[in-house]
């Protein structure tokens, strides 16, 4: 990168190597405001609070559009927190909303304390207790900080959170706090999620006063399936009523035994499984619709039944994938319905997404041959104004003395604020520019999501290196690395797959030893040419090994052969 500033540069070193808060001093002495700007949000963003809280809001007041965000936020949290001012001036910072950080949160609770407002002080700490894990050492900071506030209620709410989202050793450090009756549901709890061979008897041990705890029922159903008792799994969910903590785990476990039931050909439990989910998070209710309408009108042919789970998932969302997804599975049961005209309305309202997979199968529904590339918004005559945001400005400045990362990092954090179409295109313009096409596809999402196309951003013809690609079909290709990481080079999924076409590591070593180049796990998440070229070479493979089928080649490739080898 050819750097156009050395003095500015050195201070931007300053903030990589350690030193955020010299090079926010240094950078005082710079007569031009963005210069200046440029490196105090850069030791800021990444000074970790180490930038003092006074030089913070300073900045805040200098540049609001550079100090917007939650990043921010969370900076002056931590110098804060790392500062320690006195009470009323914790709550002067802090107490306009709810921190961002648990440590910001932990601040202002004993500000209000010490300032003699033990009820905010008190529902601070009481949702901090009972909606966030918090690792062992945080605990005992809330519990001799804040304890005096926590009630009995308060900690079995923190225990049925822990329990239902598997924290049981957490859950364990609870148990002084608890009675009897609650010990002995925390106990049989943390058995059945370790599936202990005495989680049956430990169950069959808890209190009677607990039966009725959603906790309780959860517990059970899960051990029911595990052993296949489905009647008695689907008995215990049916009993769990409103929305407890730990709702959106219920629906994961009726999912479960959903696709269980359809593996075993049962296909009314199957639909008992997703449709007797009603309550819950809006995401969780958008899956339990579509797989209770998909059961209906798949298995047990009931069109109708399906169509009224259709139009009940529209209710719950407005994102792109899910809307479409809804309105074309809309469009199938009315038609087998006999009601054309509803359909065609149904598949035309999926095909106002035409580039998400079930907008591109509505399309295809109406007789519509190809996905077309929708007109962008104008952008020409917008380009001045945005190219004289400060931002924008800063961010050209950071890429340009060799620091890209942290000019994407700042595009990152106002981009998908933006408000406007054009804005929204030169944005995504921008991060091309920066070759961050992870980054691209994120604004072109949210700008979709506001019903403003960016068609050619969402799928960047760049995202793919094409210098060191198997030879084979590099669409193909491109579809898994899309499809997969969305072009982020540095992704790591929770299963440990890396990389720009998600590579576990055991098949990137093998695919290495089999083409003759050196393994590197590092390499994974770092060369996006490395993991192409490796991911498009094991794609190949799988191709071949399914006689050039795309569908079961991509089926292999995210799940493994041997899955594929059980759907033919």
């Amino acid at each position: 990168v050819k750097v156009v500033d050395p003095e500015l540069k050195s201070a931007l070193d300053l903030v990589a190597t350690g030193d955020a808060a010299g090079a926010f001093e240094l950078a005082k002495s710079y007569e031009n405001d963005t210069r200046r700007r440029a490196v105090q949000w850069a030791a800021i963003a990444y000074g970790n609070g180490e930038v003092p809280y006074a030089s913070v809001l300073a900045f805040g007041d200098d540049s609001p559009s550079l100090a917007a965000g939650a990043l921010f936020k969370t900076r002056l949290e931590q110098a804060v927190t790392r500062e320690r001012p006195g009470s009323a001036r914790v709550i002067e910072l802090l107490g306009g909303a709810t921190p961002e950080t648990i440590h910001g949160q932990i601040a202002l609770a004993q500000a209000y304390l010490a300032g003699g407002d033990k009820e905010r002080a008190a529902a601070i700490a009481r949702t901090m207790w009972t909606e966030s894990f918090l690792d062992k050492s945080t605990e005992r900071i809330v519990l001799d900080r804040l304890g005096d506030l926590l009630d009995r209620d308060a900690h079995w709410a923190r225990a049925q959170y822990l329990m239902m989202n598997d924290r049981a050793s957490a859950a364990e450090r609870l148990e002084k706090f608890l009675t009897s009756a609650q010990k002995s549901l925390v106990t049989a709890r943390n058995a059945t999620s370790r599936n202990a061979k005495n989680a049956k008897k430990l169950l069959d041990a808890v209190d009677p006063s607990m039966h009725g705890d959603p906790v309780y029922l959860f517990s059970r159903a899960q051990r029911a399936r595990q052993f296949e008792l489905w009647d008695d799994a689907l008995d215990y969910l049916d009993k769990i009523k409103g929305n407890p903590a730990g709702a959106d785990q219920i629906w994961y476990e009726r999912r479960t035994l959903t696709r269980q039931m359809l593996a075993l050909g049962e296909v009314k439990r199957a639909y008992r499984a997703a449709n007797g989910y009603r309550e819950g998070p809006e995401g969780r209710l958008v899956d339990a619709h579509f797989h209770a309408g998909w059961v209906a009108l798949s298995f047990l042919k009931d069109a109708k039944a399906a169509a009224a789970h259709f139009e009940e998932m529209r209710k719950h969302t407005t994102l792109p994938d899910t809307i479409t997804q809804a309105n074309y599975w809309l469009g199938r049961a009315l038609t087998v319905l006999g009601d054309a005209e509803g359909a065609k309305v149904a598949y035309e309202m999926a095909t106002q997404f035409g580039t998400v997979y079930y907008g591109q199968l509505a399309r295809d529904a109406l007789g519509q041959s190809s996905t077309e590339i929708r007109e962008m918004p104008e952008w020409e005559s917008a380009e001045p104004a945005f190219e004289q945001d400060e931002r924008v400005k800063v961010v050209r400045i950071l890429a340009a003395n060799g620091h890209q990362e942290m000019a994407i990092r700042l595009l990152d954090s106002f981009a998908a604020d933006l408000q406007t179409g054009p804005e929204l295109l030169l944005a995504a313009r921008l991060a091309q520019s920066l070759d961050d096409h992870h980054l691209t596809i994120v604004i072109a999402d949210a700008a979709e999501k506001r019903g403003i196309p960016l068609d050619l951003f969402n799928f960047p013809k760049d995202g793919l290196p094409h210098t060191r690609i198997a030879s084979t079909d590099v669409a193909a290709v491109y579809a898994i690395a899309r499809q997969e990481s969305r072009f982020q080079v540095d992704a790591v999924s929770s299963a440990g797959a890396r990389g720009l076409m998600q590579l576990m590591p055991a098949t990137a070593k093998e695919t290495a030893g089999k083409i003759g180049i050196g393994y590197s796990k590092s390499r994974l998440t770092s060369d996006a040419e490395y993991n192409a070229l490796l991911g498009s070479t094991y794609l190949k493979a799988q191709l071949d090994r399914f006689d050039g089928s795309l569908v079961l080649a991509a089926a292999a490739y995210n799940a493994g052969g041997g899955n594929a080898n059980k759907w033919i």
